[in-house]
């Protein structure tokens, strides 16, 4: 089976508390830079994802760009 990720591009930094608690409540979730602005997401379902990105809409940031990416 292949393995699935999906990528975020977000418009602007994402702010460091945003960030703890994206880190925090999503375990499969890392930033390959230190500024927040593309987000990885491993090994989630559906509705993981979704709940990511209304956090992170909630907070006011626009997603560019979604991308699942197999591997």
């Amino acid at each position: 089976m292949a393995h699935t990720r999906f990528e975020l591009t977000l418009r602007g930094p994402i702010a460091h508390s945003l960030l703890d608690v994206i880190l925090t409540r999503f375990d499969h979730v890392s930033t390959p830079g230190t500024d927040g602005t593309v987000l990885i997401a491993e090994a989630m379902d559906q509705a993981s994802v979704r709940a990511l990105l209304n956090l992170l809409w909630d907070a006011g940031h626009e997603v560019l760009a979604f991308e699942e990416v197999t591997a």
